[in-house]
């Protein structure tokens, strides 16, 4: 015996599953034969998983190629509106006038790029003026979170402030609520008058973009 599965006895012979399953269903074969076959069926199964998985990634990437060519290239208004949108889903709105300074937290280092050059780019400040805190549980190597938050923010570390630790919820029940290997970075700017064309730009956004006024 051969080892060979019903399907594979089928291919040879040009036959149905169905006639080969009645030509064998008296033969009791070996336990080797068996687990030769087993192999075999989960070999079969894992190489299908990885030929599906496969043309989902080639699906991925061509659809990944259409969406870039509709959406790029960005203009400078793009980046403003952009860095508008993630600052009123994230950041800092405070009507007492000791806490109007512009912050925004995030775990995505993307997320904040694109926020501090909207900084840059689109209100005109130094980025030397940036400011950086981060959140971090206690069970982060502080080091390494640092120096992972200054490469990718391209933020010096001299521009880095005081860390704050949480407690981790490594043992606790709740420890999958924690994504984040580096902890959660603020990026912040402390100009007040900044802050509040930030939030009459938002106003002004909020106003043209209601629901009533979309045709």
């Amino acid at each position: 015996m051969l080892g060979h599965s019903m399907k594979q006895i089928a291919v040879s012979l040009n036959v149905s599953k169905g006639s080969v399953s009645n030509w064998v269903r008296d033969i009791v074969l070996p336990k080797e034969v068996l687990v030769n076959i087993n192999n075999q069926c989960l070999m079969g199964r894992e190489k299908a998983r990885k030929t599906r998985l496969n043309n989902i990634a080639l699906r991925q990437d061509e659809l990944f190629r259409v969406c870039r060519e509709e959406i790029i290239p960005f203009s400078l208004r793009d980046l403003w509106v952009a860095g508008l949108m993630l600052y009123a889903g994230e950041g800092n709105k405070s009507s007492i006038v000791g806490n109007q300074h512009i912050e925004i937290a995030n775990s995505d280092a993307d997320i904040l790029r694109i926020f501090i050059k909207f900084i840059v780019k689109v209100c005109h400040v130094p980025k030397e003026r940036i400011r950086v805190r981060l959140i971090l549980y206690e069970d982060i190597d502080i080091e390494q979170a640092y120096n992972y938050w200054s490469k990718e923010l391209n933020i010096s570390r001299n521009q880095f402030g005081k860390e704050f630790i949480k407690p981790s919820y490594k043992d606790s029940p709740y420890r999958h609520l924690r994504r984040s290997t580096y902890g959660t970075a603020h990026v912040c700017l402390y100009d007040a008058k900044i802050y509040r064309r930030i939030m009459g730009w938002l106003k002004a956004s909020y106003e043209c973009l209601a629901l009533d006024n979309i045709g």
